[in-house]
C-alpha cells in the first residue's frame, strides 16, 4: 500500500484544484497553514539529520558536497532556460527553479518501490541525499533574490521561519541519532496526514490562480517535462563521478528530476509572497511529479544501467 501513497496524495492536490475551479475554497487559515508546515519541515529536517549520523564514513564528506553542487547546478541551469525561454519575471523565475533544483520525496518513494520490485540494490547514502538535496536550491534562490540589496546578509537568507526549521531538525537529528529515532517514528504517521492536508491547501492556492498563466502555460508545461529529462542527464554524470550501482545512479537521477512540491513551496511562499508559488507547484507536482512517475522513472533506469 505505501508504493501507492504519492499517488494518493498528488490527487488530494489535484482535487482540491479542481474543486476550487468549481467555486468552493478549502485553503486553511494562515496560522493552520503554517503549522502544517512547521510539522513537515521540522520531519524532514530530523529525518535527514538522522541519516547523516547512521551513514557517516569520511568518504561521504566528499560525496556529499557533490551532491550539495549537483543541487547548486540544478537550480542555475532551470533559471537559465527560464530565463531564455520565458517571459516570467525575476521573482517567479528564481521560485520555479528553485522547485526544480530541490526534490520530490514522494518521486523518490515511488522509484524505491520500482526498484525492489526488480529486486535491484543501492547505496543506502542515497537516503541522506534526499535531505542534502532539498536546502541548496532554497539558499541559492533567497541569495539571488536578495543580492541586489544593500542590507544583504545572511540573516536575510537564513532568517525565514521555515528554512530556520529545516536546518533546526537537521542538526538535532544529526546530533542526537538514534535518540532522535522514537520521535521521527511518533511524527511519521502525522506526516503524511498533514502532507495531505498541506496538498489540499496548496491545491486550492492553485486552483485560484490556475487562470493566472495566460501566455506562460505552453511554457509552463514544456519545461516540467523538458527539465526533469535535463536534470536526470546531469544526475548520472554526478552518478558516474560518485561510482554509483545502476540502483543508486536511478535514485540519483530521479531525484535530479524530481522537483520539490513541499520545502520549497513552503519557504518561498513566506519569505516571498509577491512570487506566485501556485505556479510553480502546479508545474512541479501535477506536471512533473505525473511525468516521473508514468514514464521517467523508468526511462532512468534504463539510461543508468545503459551507462553502468
Amino acid at each position: 500500500m505505501s508504493s501507492f501513497l504519492p499517488d494518493i496524495l498528488a490527487l488530494f492536490f489535484l482535487a482540491s484544484l479542481i474543486i476550487r475551479r468549481l467555486g468552493v475554497d478549502l485553503s486553511f487559515q494562515p496560522a493552520t497553514y503554517q503549522l502544517l508546515t512547521y510539522i513537515l519541515l521540522l520531519t524532514i529536517g530530523l529525518k535527514g539529520g538522522l541519516a547523516l549520523t547512521s551513514e557517516f564514513t569520511l568518504g561521504l564528506i566528499g560525496n556529499s558536497l557533490i551532491v550539495v553542487l549537483l543541487g547548486v547546478v540544478l537550480t542555475l541551469v532551470a533559471m537559465l532556460v527560464i530565463k531564455f525561454f520565458s517571459p516570467l519575471n525575476q521573482a517567479d523565475r528564481v521560485t520555479l527553479a528553485a522547485h526544480y533544483g530541490s526534490v520530490s520525496v514522494g518521486t523518490f518513494a515511488v522509484a524505491i518501490s520500482f526498484l525492489q520490485l526488480k529486486n535491484i540494490s543501492y547505496e543506502a547514502e542515497l537516503n541522506l541525499y534526499v535531505a542534502l538535496l532539498e536546502l541548496p536550491s532554497i539558499l541559492v534562490g533567497l541569495w539571488w533574490l536578495n543580492r541586489k540589496k544593500s542590507h544583504t546578509s545572511l540573516k536575510t537568507i537564513f532568517g525565514h521561519q521555515s528554512l530556520v526549521l529545516l536546518l533546526i531538525g537537521l542538526v538535532i537529528g544529526a546530533l542526537y541519532g538514534d535518540i532522535a529515532q522514537p520521535m521521527i517514528k511518533q511524527l511519521q504517521p502525522l506526516f503524511a496526514v498533514m502532507l495531505a492536508l498541506y496538498l489540499i491547501h496548496m491545491g486550492a492556492i492553485a486552483g485560484g490562480k490556475f487562470g493566472q498563466f495566460g501566455n506562460n502555460a505552453l511554457f509552463l508545461i514544456s519545461f516540467a517535462i523538458f527539465m526533469p529529462i535535463l536534470a536526470a542527464m546531469i544526475g548520472l554524470g554526478t552518478s558516474l563521478l560518485l561510482g554509483l550501482s545502476v540502483g543508486g545512479a536511478t535514485l540519483l537521477m530521479t531525484l535530479a528530476a524530481s522537483a520539490s512540491y513541499i520545502a520549497v513551496p513552503a519557504v518561498f511562499e513566506q519569505a516571498q509572497p509577491q512570487a506566485n508559488v501556485a505556479q510553480a507547484l502546479v508545474a512541479s507536482l501535477a506536471i512533473t511529479f505525473s511525468f516521473n512517475v508514468i514514464w521517467g522513472i523508468p526511462l532512468y533506469h534504463h539510461l543508468a544501467n545503459v551507462a553502468i
